[in-house]
């Protein structure tokens, strides 16, 4: 794929708790280099980051933790939402239930209900931030060091997943050529929409990441 004259780079922001949505990040800013274009990986915690209008798309990548999704992602798309509808987007919504749900060896009702699981807590995040991404994908996530022990061992059992005796360094559930597909895909959006679309005029500002999150409803 050329890289087209002009084209903006990617932003790709998470959140995590574990440490292995970030790691989904990093592959994911990796995938788009390779593609040729450049990519800038954020933690969402930033104390400030540029009108997303300087990015050709974003990606965001959520961990999911009990069922609801990072809350300083939450503040983020509220505060930004405004700004991502106005470019490709893709939302990738990382958890332990998705896992469950792409589990071949799984009875088809507990793999549909897995899945009916993770389109809840997408709806959740809606809801949640007033934002619907243009592309929103449930990722199979990971479980890392200690947390991989008593109470990994336990959700493993009620997703019937297995888990090594002593999982060293945690075990990934995580679908990597699948995720490389999701990003290709958006990366031929954003470089189409590069060529049918006037480049907007470079903002001057540099906001907070979280600028206007207390005033969102």
């Amino acid at each position: 794929m050329q890289r087209p004259e002009r084209m903006r780079p990617f932003l790709v922001v998470h959140s995590t708790r574990s440490g292995h949505t970030r790691r989904i990040a990093e592959h994911v800013a990796d995938r788009i280099r390779t593609l040729a274009h450049e990519a800038q990986l954020q933690d969402v915690r930033t104390e400030a980051l540029p009108p997303l209008t300087r990015y050709s798309a974003v990606i965001l990548a959520a961990g999911v933790h009990l069922g609801h999704h990072d809350q300083k992602m939450v503040r983020f798309v509220r505060a930004r939402r405004n700004e991502l509808t106005q470019l490709p987007t893709l939302f990738l919504s990382v958890s332990l239930t998705e896992a469950a749900a792409e589990d071949l060896h799984r009875p088809d009702d507990e793999r549909v209900e897995a899945r009916r699981a993770t389109r809840k807590v997408l709806d959740d995040f809606a809801l949640e931030t007033g934002w619907l991404p243009e592309h929103a994908v449930p990722i199979a996530g990971a479980l890392t060091g200690s947390a991989s022990r008593p109470v990994g061992r336990m959700l493993l059992g009620l997703f019937h997943l297995d888990l090594p005796e002593e999982p060293a360094r945690g075990v990934v559930f995580t679908d990597w050529i699948a995720l490389n597909a999701v990003v290709d895909d958006l990366v031929r959006e954003a470089v189409e929409q590069n060529r049918t679309v006037p480049p907007a005029p470079e903002p001057a500002a540099v906001r907070s990441a979280v600028e206007g999150a207390v005033l969102a409803p």
